[in-house]
């Protein structure tokens, strides 16, 4: 992906004093999805500093899709957790990139690397136990890892429970996600509820992402009617959010009003190219009657990683539409 003409003047500035660059500065290309410009900026600080720990973990919250940069990215994160064991981003890092590949390894990698992606986890909270990505990414794994492999819903709520002296609207966020796993979905909206972000651009931002995983959760129940509005409300307050459009999408697909969940949709990928959204636009132009965007949507969704329900499903639609 090119970086934008609105974001060269950023980084055009980051290349030209990558020493002072921050923390902010990386979010604030992350945030505009200019992920040439991240990778452009990290490897300029790298060069100059090659345990550049900052510099390399944001690069690494760009890779997780892509193989061949993910590769690249590990090597160092490796190297880096050799060399600098107390920091808390290469630690994370190699965590979350061990996850990437047991989530695209099938059951006997994820087997072999569940050890690891729970030491580095764990270790990385426990260097910087104020960091919310890094603790919500650890209490992901005990909630999505089997017992037998270190997951634990117990140990989710008590990273949760232990954030409150530390962030407490964002505690809530945690335990929110504790209650969507257990299916508690009024107990989730509750505490969500709770969280009052006022002038916190930050918080309303992480605020957002938990109200777009209540709106997938509602959809999934199914709650239509509450899923909408959940989605509607994220929408409303973050219109660059395009989980939350394709979400939106899907649920007015479900509710019949096609025309509104292709605007959703092909909205949600107007901000984000590489969303996994084309198998859902092709079922909801199957359902318009529109067999050649239909035909495109599905090929397109065979292009990018499906489920094989998924998968199966779209070539059995592309045979029945001629595609």
């Amino acid at each position: 992906m090119k970086p934008s003409t609105l974001a060269l003047p950023l980084l055009c500035l980051a290349l030209g004093a990558h020493a002072q660059s921050t923390e902010a500065e990386f979010n604030a290309l992350l945030k505009q999805r200019q992920f040439d410009a991240v990778e452009a900026l990290a490897r300029q600080r790298l060069q100059a500093n090659p345990q550049d720990d900052l510099a390399l973990w944001a690069w690494g919250r760009t890779v997780a899709g892509d193989p061949a940069k993910r590769a690249e990215v590990l090597l160092r994160a490796e190297a880096c957790v050799a060399a600098r064991p107390q920091s808390a981003r290469c630690q994370h890092l190699l965590g979350s990139l061990y996850g990437a590949m047991a989530s695209s390894g099938g059951m006997t990698q994820a087997m072999k690397l569940v050890g690891k992606i729970k030491e580095h986890l764990s270790e990385a909270v426990a260097l910087d136990p104020k960091h919310f990505a890094m603790r919500m990414d650890l209490q992901q794994f005990y909630l999505q890892a089997p017992g037998i492999a270190g997951g634990s819903v117990r140990k989710a709520r008590e990273l949760a429970t232990s954030y409150a002296a530390i962030d407490a609207p964002r505690s809530r966020m945690l335990l929110a996600a504790v209650h969507l796993y257990e299916k508690e979905l009024p107990e989730a909206a509750a505490q969500l509820a709770a969280v009052q972000p006022g002038r916190d651009a930050e918080l309303a931002e992480d605020l957002n992402d938990s109200l777009a995983n209540l709106g997938f959760a509602q959809l999934q129940a199914p709650q239509l009617d509450a899923a909408l509005k959940t989605f509607q409300r994220v929408v409303s307050a973050d219109p660059q959010h395009a989980a939350a459009w394709f979400g939106q999408g899907r649920v007015l697909l479900e509710m019949k009003r096609t025309d509104e969940a292709i605007a959703s949709m092909e909205r949600a990928l107007q901000l984000n190219p590489k969303l996994n959204a084309h198998y859902r636009l092709g079922l909801a132009y199957q359902a318009k009657g529109d067999k050649a965007k239909a035909v495109s949507a599905f090929q397109q969704a065979l292009a990018r990683p499906l489920s094989e329900k998924a998968a199966a499903d779209a070539r059995q639609r592309l045979s029945t539409l001629g595609g």
